[in-house]
């Protein structure tokens, strides 16, 4: 009982100080996220019944490669995003690049072009005003929406 008397002051703040680290402890468990969740949460959830293999991104690549325009063409999915970037000739309207997006919807069946967002990136090897023009299309919705014609500046 003395050794207490003695060191009182040293374990009142051996105790003061654990109690901090277990409160510091407890504040930082709540407000930093889980990392052992998903990545992107419950947003991918039934992807494996739509699930798109290389075959499928190497038929759109190649469906596009067959249009005189495109020099190259490469599709991925991330997530539930279908990503195609494609250069087209030096040439090339803006127009008729963003018919290209007709050719990457008709490769997807109704049901993976309900899944998945499709994104796709037209642009030239040259400088040009009025590229690169990027398109998006959300799962619900029919056409995409295309970036503000540079040209028109």
């Amino acid at each position: 009982m003395s050794f207490i008397r003695k060191n009182k002051f040293v374990i009142v703040a051996i105790g003061v100080f654990l109690i901090l680290v277990i409160l510091a402890f407890r504040l930082f468990s709540m407000f930093s996220p889980s990392d052992g969740g998903a990545l992107y949460g419950d947003r991918l959830e039934g992807i494996e019944e739509v699930e798109l293999n290389d075959k499928k991104l190497n038929n759109i690549e190649n469906t596009l490669k067959e249009d005189s325009i495109v020099k190259n063409a490469t599709a991925s999915v991330e997530g539930k995003i279908v990503e195609v970037i494609v250069t087209v000739q030096d040439e090339t309207a803006v127009d008729t690049a963003k018919s290209l997006s007709t050719k990457v919807l008709d490769a997807l069946t109704t049901k993976e072009k309900k899944f998945y967002d499709v994104q796709i990136f037209i642009k030239k090897t040259t400088e040009a005003n009025d590229f690169p023009i990027i398109g998006y299309k959300h799962h619900a919705n029919d056409d995409f929406s295309w970036t503000k014609d540079r040209g028109a500046e």
